[in-house]
């Protein structure tokens, strides 16, 4: 009877055992929760404090208090204020300036949760007044407070009354901060029975020890650093509630998105959105189309700029170029539109941006290969790697994104966990060995990508991620920023980027450099003519034009090349004979060619080797190319029925009859063999080819020695066909 009970326990123990396991399994097929942040945006003060100053951050704070109420979700926004010196006027706002900021920030932001001064560095001044005008501090661990007189200024009496409101207002110490109006008060620091610890002007301590027992008494400033306030005493006396380093760490505690540490330039202003296309391979000619696209949008006073990002990566220089040209700009809200892809180092330009965005179906990562500027594809080094990595996590830490996912989309050999910040109470997302360095505050590791995994965002896991946000299309992506049905000018590549790209090609670029060598042959051998001049002028134009748009020649290339121009017109005109002005003329020229090919004046990595190399090679076969074209141009030129007449034939003897040594006439000669031996007088200078006069006949010739001045006596040594090769007499 006991046997078919114990029977049902154990079936109903091991039921319960399956439904746990398979509770855990479906638990942990999950996808990882999306990372929930409070609404919080940064605000930089930078002295000095002017109306322009106040005006701005009300309208800025009115705006995101205001859109955020109209949320569906209704959060109260954290606004957090990082009060800057300045590097002209630290310490020089004025009084009635900072405090009607102190009033806006105290008074008028009712409807945000909180305000928060974040004081990086030292501040002084009356900058101070809006500072402690918030309602909690946070400060750098060497940054200071006060004095609040300016150290040039005396104390103005008329100043207490506004400062103790203001401090009684907040609920700070009245005292203290009258002691750092006026660093000759005796302000006191009193320990009473309670241990708590007080401010208190000497000439109010007897007043204060009506109603506290004081256990300790002695003067508030130390090492006659009179009025300021240092970090870690703020810190221990509760005045400052964190000390943080990094706005991004400001942002850790009090659990805000780390891209709202970055200036919002649209937050009460007309938004003025442009709309800009990265398409393709990332190589030298798109950094200088990106750089014209942003500076049209700065002038036009634009303040939001979408990157609509369609690329499988490119060279590393390039990407790194654009990525800083991004993150660098301070004046326009940034946000990366990742419509298909942005794998390779094209995953760059999404991190240099202030917010991400990714379409359903668009992808981000992969960073495991370049492709060159010729098409090739190559894998990374491990140099590479490890300096793309620093690189990622370097703009990803700049623009408030998780830092460790940014490297591992770079490094598959890092690991990337979820943690739990026992100091800020946040969830953090950090590489292993940072998680494990510290076990004490990192708890709970949660592992998120594995070691030996490239990692490739999808929109559905940079939002698990806190990496960004993902919309259906580009309607959604406007109404997330307020633009739904707006119409946005987009900026695509024009007509000169795409006249760029195409004279940048490799073949493109080596036939100008042959038509350009090719041509001014050509002239040096036909004097006069100046079409070979116009054309070669033309071709060396285009070629150094385009690669100047594309990033891969500046002045230096173009100046050099002026320069070999310049050393071989001395050589021709004013220095005859082939010497050191032609040599270095020549040197001048092709050097400045080769440099203008690539980003980089001198190869350091592989890839650069090669393309150095492909560079030379082509070159070199545009010149062997130039060298077979004079050789057929000299045989065959002047039998060309078209370019013939070019070359002036010469005349006909006149024949005197009582002259018995009268030459024949030239009819039905088709040689000039006959001159051989014969002299004459150059009519124009030989460089090496000009004209020259025998007897009644003035026919082209070309000098043995490369030049011959004009009105010189010179012997025909030699016929060619058409070509007649004269020497210098006497």
């Amino acid at each position: 009877m006991i046997r078919p009970v114990v029977a049902r326990h154990g079936l109903a123990f091991l039921v319960s055992i399956v439904a746990c396991v398979v509770s855990m399994e479906a638990a942990s097929a999950e996808p990882p929760a999306k990372f929930e942040s409070t609404p919080g945006q940064f605000f930089t003060i930078t002295e000095p404090i002017t109306n322009e100053t106040i005006s701005r951050i009300r309208a800025a704070t009115r705006n995101l208090v205001d859109k955020n109420a109209a949320d569906a979700k209704g959060k109260s926004p954290i606004l957090i204020f990082q009060f800057l010196p300045g590097e002209t006027a630290p310490g020089g706002s004025d009084f009635g300036a900072s405090y009607d900021l102190a009033s806006v920030i105290s008074k008028e932001l009712g409807g945000a949760k909180l305000t928060v001064a974040y004081v990086p560095q030292p501040l002084k001044g009356f900058a101070v007044l809006p500072a402690v005008a918030c309602t909690e501090l946070v400060m750098g661990s060497n940054a200071t407070l006060g004095p609040i007189t300016p150290e040039n200024q005396s104390f103005d009496p008329a100043y207490r009354d506004p400062v103790r409101f203001l401090a009684v207002r907040k609920t700070r110490e009245p005292d203290l901060l009258l002691g750092m109006l006026d660093r000759d008060a005796d302000l006191r620091l009193v320990r009473s029975t309670d241990r708590s610890l007080h401010y208190v002007l000497a000439e109010n301590l007897q007043e204060f020890r009506k109603t506290s027992d004081v256990a300790e008494e002695r003067p508030a400033w130390e090492d006659g650093r009179r009025g300021v306030l240092t970090a870690e005493r703020a810190r221990e006396e509760g005045f400052c509630k964190r000390v943080a380093e990094t706005p991004a760490e400001v942002a850790q505690i009090y659990q805000i998105s780390g891209q709202s540490s970055i200036d919002d330039p649209t937050l009460g202003q007309v938004v003025r959105p442009v709309w800009i296309k990265i398409e393709g391979s990332v190589e030298e000619s798109k950094v200088s189309y990106l750089g014209r696209r942003i500076e049209q949008a700065r002038r036009e006073r634009a303040n939001l700029l979408f990157f609509q990002i369609d690329s499988p990566g490119g060279l590393v220089a390039s990407a790194d170029a654009l990525a800083d040209m991004i993150a660098g700009i301070t004046d326009m809200k940034t946000v990366a539109y990742v419509d298909e892809r942005a794998t390779g180092v094209a995953a760059l330009i999404p991190l240099a941006c202030r917010d991400i965005v990714f379409k359903q179906r668009g992808r981000m990562g992969d960073v495991r290969q370049i492709i060159t500027g010729r098409g090739r594809v190559e894998a990374l080094t491990d140099g590479q790697i490890a300096s793309l990595s620093k690189k990622a996590g370097f703009l990803a830490a700049k623009m408030g994104h998780p830092e460790a996912v940014a490297q591992a989309m770079v490094d598959p050999e890092v690991e990337v966990v979820e943690v739990h910040d026992q100091e800020t109470g946040a969830s953090r997302l950090l590489l292993r060995d940072e998680a494990e360095a510290n076990p004490g505050r990192f708890q709970n590791i949660q592992t998120r990508k594995e070691a030996g995994r490239q990692l490739t965002l999808t929109g559905d896991d940079a939002a698990a991620l806190g990496v960004g946000q993902v919309v259906r299309n580009e309607e959604e992506l406007k109404a997330l920023y307020g633009l739904q049905g707006q119409q946005i000018r987009v900026e695509g590549p024009g007509w000169v980027d795409s006249l760029v790209t195409v004279l940048t090609d490799p073949y493109v670029s080596w036939l100008l450099l042959f038509v350009g060598l090719f041509m001014l042959v050509i002239e040096l051998k036909l004097p006069g003519i100046g079409l070979p001049a116009i054309t070669s002028a033309l071709a060396f134009m285009l070629f150094f034009w385009s690669h100047y748009l594309s990033g891969t020649a500046d002045q230096l290339e173009i100046i050099l090349f002026l320069l070999g121009l310049v050393s071989l017109a001395l050589e021709l005109f004013v220095f005859p004979g082939f010497g050191v002005f032609g040599m270095a003329g020549i040197v001048l020229m092709l050097s400045s060619i080769v440099m203008a090919s690539h980003s980089f004046s001198w190869p350091t990595q592989e890839y650069e080797y090669r393309e150095m190399g492909y560079t030379l090679f082509q070159v070199t076969i545009a010149l062997l190319g130039v060298t077979a074209g004079a050789v057929v141009l000299a045989r065959y030129f002047p039998a060309i029925p078209i370019f013939n007449r070019l070359i002036l034939k010469p005349e006909p003897w006149t024949v005197v009859e009582s002259d018995p040594t009268a030459k024949p006439s030239m009819d039905g000669y088709d040689s000039l063999a006959f001159l051989i031996g014969e002299s004459g007088r150059t009519t124009s200078p030989l460089r090496p080819t000009g004209k020259a006069r025998f007897g009644n006949m003035l026919i082209d010739v070309t000098a043995d020695n490369f030049f011959v001045e004009t009105d010189c006596l010179v012997e025909v040594v030699d016929v060619q066909g058409s070509r007649v090769i004269v020497k210098k007499m006497g």
